[in-house]
């Protein structure tokens, strides 16, 4: 499957998502006050990874509906939230274009003090081409 997508010339990234995704959202969870909450911190993440997800799932359906579903529940949230949301989205499509993987399942734990982050990837494999594998 993984020679498949390669074939296709769908790169998978060899960082795991979870920092992909942190990297991502720096900008967001650099606002966070410096004794954020887990509880605060898991909110942001929420945002960070829906936005995320919004564009990675157009890119797998060639169209734009979950970016659009996510700016109009957006719609009477706060100001920065909105804009938050909409640099989110553009960072994704400039500077994280070429990850096609989605969060598929993500967490917030403490652990001795520290607040940790992960999450599992998921990749649309559906529309990638079988040819030249084995089966």
């Amino acid at each position: 499957m993984i020679r498949s997508l390669i074939n296709a010339g769908i790169m998978i990234p060899s960082k795991k998502i979870s920092q992909t995704v942190l990297e991502f959202g720096k900008s967001i969870i650099a606002g966070l006050p410096a004794s954020h909450t887990k509880e605060e911190f898991e909110a942001t993440m929420k945002l960070v990874v829906t936005a995320w997800n919004a564009v990675v799932m157009d890119s797998w359906e060639n169209g734009s509906k979950f970016e659009l579903e996510l700016l109009a529940l957006m719609e009477t949230a706060p100001k920065i939230v909105k804009l938050e949301i909409k640099r989110l989205i553009k960072r994704k499509k400039t500077k994280f274009y070429n990850d096609p993987r989605a969060v598929d399942d993500f967490w917030v734990r403490e652990n001795n003090g520290e607040i940790v982050f992960g999450c599992e990837a998921r990749l649309n494999v559906d529309n990638a081409p079988a040819s030249n594998t084995k089966h």
